[in-house]
């Protein structure tokens, strides 16, 4: 049997037609974010390997119908799409296959639908979205936003959903995750109108927009680049303890996550304000060399309970 099929089989799933939604799913996920489909392939444990992959290819999805083309364009399509989850979250049932696969992980990990219903909502909002004005507006993009987009990947390892401390801690990496995106998509954002550095933090070091979207180097660019980069390592080290509560089959790709974060959180740092004028990546070398550490593990007979 084909490894892909193994896991389909660990994870429960066993209706052919069902099968061929989750392999849907994995494409969509493999095309998106490939670097993030060959870690969850090669370390989460094989009953969550496809719940964890349909998810990624619905948070995907859900993205580029939120993202991609002129706004006119987008609203009627978000409108239809997230209507469409919502009736399938009551229904079960769906059109799309990386929808239908979705609900069934959804149906058979027991994944709180207060997190779909939040992240669909603030979705809806983010369309509309103009900046932050202060560090508090900020604070609600995670609860409401990174959060939830987050709770539909970790809290898959258990069926129900994890307990407080483990959300609190779940919570956050979704703050230095969101951070550490604002930094090292700050170009791109730029150029595409957006800007989510906190209003207030601008004006705290006397930077105007067109600093940044010149790619000025000045002393309030650094001084800004510098505050975020403080925040979003503090974020990720208390990040670190997500670990102690993580479901074994899901650890090792937990830790892989931290690390890369860290990683490409250093890789800004020694950038500096290059920031303003470049996407900021993980690099290649790294991102291997954490990933076969913990397949070596994995092999070495540690399994997934370190």
């Amino acid at each position: 049997m084909p490894s892909w099929d193994r896991r389909l089989a660990a994870a429960g799933v066993q209706d052919r037609s069902l099968r061929a939604d989750y392999s849907t799913a994995a494409r969509v996920f493999a095309r998106r974010i490939l670097a993030h489909y060959a870690a969850v392939r090669l370390l989460v444990a094989p009953e969550l390997h496809p719940h964890v992959v349909a998810a990624y290819a619905f948070l995907a999805r859900t993205d580029d119908l939120a993202d991609q083309g002129p706004l006119e364009e987008r609203l009627p399509r978000w409108r239809d799409w997230a209507e469409r989850v919502t009736s399938g979250l009551e229904s079960g049932e769906a059109e799309d296959p990386v929808l239908r696969a979705f609900l069934h992980t959804v149906a058979a990990r027991r994944l709180p639908h207060h997190w779909v219903h939040t992240y669909l909502k603030a979705t809806t909002e983010e369309l509309h979205f103009t900046g932050h004005a202060t560090e508090a507006d900020f604070q609600h993009y995670v609860d409401n936003l990174a959060l939830p987009a987050l709770m539909l990947i970790e809290d898959l390892q258990y069926e129900g959903g994890g307990d407080e401390v483990f959300r609190s801690r779940c919570r956050s990496f979704a703050e230095g995750l969101q951070r550490l995106d604002f930094l090292t998509d700050l170009t791109d954002d730029l150029n595409e109108g957006r800007l989510y550095l906190p209003r207030e933090d601008l004006d705290r070091f006397g930077v105007g927009r067109s600093d940044l979207e010149q790619g000025q180097d000045t002393p309030g660019v650094r001084e800004l680049v510098a505050l975020t980069c403080r925040r979003t390592r503090k974020s990720l080290t208390e990040s670190r303890a997500l670990v102690d509560v993580t479901a074994p089959g899901f650890r090792p790709l937990q830790r892989a996550l931290l690390d890369l974060a860290e990683h490409q959180l250093s890789r800004v740092e020694s950038t500096g304000t290059s920031v303003t004028r470049r996407a900021v990546g993980y690099g290649i070398r790294v991102p291997l060399a954490v990933l076969l550490r913990e397949r070596r593990r994995l092999r070495g007979g540690a399994a997934y309970d370190g």
